[in-house]
């Protein structure tokens, strides 16, 4: 059994193609162009926008200090070992209160 491979020809007339141009140009025209905003509108957008940069402000200032919290907790923390490290290779006691050394 052998297989051919068939081809079928299909003829566009330059009017169909024309056609077809217009109307996907204008479907995609159509939908680019908006309404301009009313003043109320553009008045409430604008207020929108002022509550988001608010918040925004408020999140990333929240953030911040979070970290700056953790930092110096874990800071707090490594001076701390270091200082009972250093005092204990030298043989003295170390006073986390005072935070000095002694015998």
């Amino acid at each position: 059994m052998s297989h051919s491979i068939t081809r079928t020809k299909v003829m566009f007339s330059g009017k169909v193609a024309l056609l077809a141009a217009v109307l996907i140009a204008t479907a995609f025209a159509g939908q680019a162009t908006a309404d301009e905003l009313t003043p109320t509108e553009q008045a409430a957008v604008t207020q929108h926008f002022e509550i988001l940069a608010t918040q925004q402000h408020e999140s990333e200032n929240s953030l911040i200090e979070s970290q700056q919290h953790e930092f110096d907790v874990e800071l707090s923390t490594a001076e701390e070992q270091f200082m009972d490290k250093t005092c204990d290779d030298n043989g003295l006691q170390y006073d986390s209160d005072a935070e000095v050394c002694y015998e």
